[in-house]
């Protein structure tokens, strides 16, 4: 998980960078908000960002909102964005499921945990995580044993990595006997150990605990803009490819298969009604018929080059292509076949102009 990943928070996640470059990381951080699904994703994208090996500088005159961020390549970001980094130690609220009946820990629960996480990008819900395991009614905790393994775990050395990084996920549901446990360790922390605590629950976290961390407020975010950044995120890469139906097909596939397809049907026609706007949107911009620029914060190659491939040859044409996918995804279309079509009509518009 890298920063440009993280939706909006920019303003937060450069003052997170700017305390990792400057040394002054504190051992323990609690990082609070009502949102504590997003909270997840950041402190992951914190961890992988203070572990790299090559971290990426962006300067003042570049198109990117954040200062820096991982290189999303090296052998630490790859392990830390699979979750399998022999440093990164993750807990979490846990009980007994139908393979595990007695003696639950997290770390029993570290590949379902792993398969959770990456299967929502990072983005997780307590509730989500209960339905994953299927546990019913069953409420988890973290408990004495994941204490005991948090303390063992930070015994050994560093295997690889400048810090070992301790993420614990739903703090406010640490067990009170576990809580003494944690209490020592946040006192007297092992060198280069950094503890991330996550919660959207501060008021149900002991007060021993909040005074030996450093409060981290995380905003919430305007759930609109999330979605549009999402959507907008997506509709520049599948559009570019578009481009290229001619010599690159295997581009436009990979990206149906690995992004388009994976989202449910109304998220399918929510995009498809937000791809209209965007092509209206650009198309007003460019005739001087409207101010609002939606896409002001892309990249300034986008921005500048895409509305010109948009004109009043093509553009009534590529609205009813955008509605015609609308009605095929409502009618229960193969998703895959609905925006490959869609994909060689558009690129063909566009060329075409």
């Amino acid at each position: 998980m890298q920063f440009s990943q993280i939706i909006e928070q920019h303003d937060l996640i450069n003052s997170l960078i700017r305390i990792a470059d400057n040394k002054r990381v504190s051992h323990a951080q609690l990082l609070f908000g009502e949102e504590s699904s997003k909270v997840f994703a950041l402190a992951l994208a914190y961890a992988q960002y203070l572990n790299c090996t090559n971290k990426q500088r962006f300067s003042s005159d570049s198109d990117s909102l954040i200062i820096a961020d991982s290189c999303g390549e090296c052998l630490s970001c790859k392990k830390i964005s699979k979750l399998s980094h022999p440093d990164l130690h993750l807990i979490f609220p846990n009980t007994t499921t139908k393979k595990i009946d007695s003696k639950n820990s997290s770390e029993l629960l570290l590949n379902e945990f792993r398969e959770f996480v990456l299967n929502n990008k990072g983005v997780i819900k307590l509730n989500d995580w209960y339905d994953f395991l299927d546990v019913g009614n069953k409420q988890g905790l973290i408990n004495v044993r994941d204490a005991n393994n948090i303390i063992k775990s930070l015994s050994i050395k560093s295997y690889e990595a400048e810090y070992k990084i301790v993420i614990i996920w739903c703090v406010d549901k640490l067990h009170y006997e576990a809580a003494p446990k944690l209490l020592k360790t946040l006192e007297e922390p092992y060198e280069n150990t950094l503890f991330l605590l996550i919660t959207d629950d501060r008021e149900n976290i002991l007060p021993t605990i909040i005074s030996r961390t450093q409060l981290i407020k995380v905003p919430n975010i305007n759930q609109k803009n999330i979605s549009d950044n999402k959507y907008m995120l997506l509709f520049i890469q599948w559009i570019r490819s578009c481009f290229y139906y001619r010599s690159n097909i295997a581009d436009i596939i990979k990206i149906i298969e690995a992004d388009i397809a994976k989202l449910g049907r109304e998220e399918q026609k929510q995009f498809l009604s937000f791809s209209i706007e965007v092509f209206q949107n650009s198309f007003l911009l460019k005739t001087g018929l409207k101010n609002n620029n939606l896409l002001e914060d892309t990249d300034q190659t986008f921005r500048n080059n895409f509305p010109n491939y948009i004109t009043e040859n093509n553009i009534e044409k590529i609205y009813k292509e955008l509605d015609k996918s609308i009605l095929h995804i409502e009618r229960n279309g193969n998703a895959k076949i609905v925006f490959l079509d869609l994909s060689i009509q558009l690129g063909f518009l566009l060329m075409n102009n």
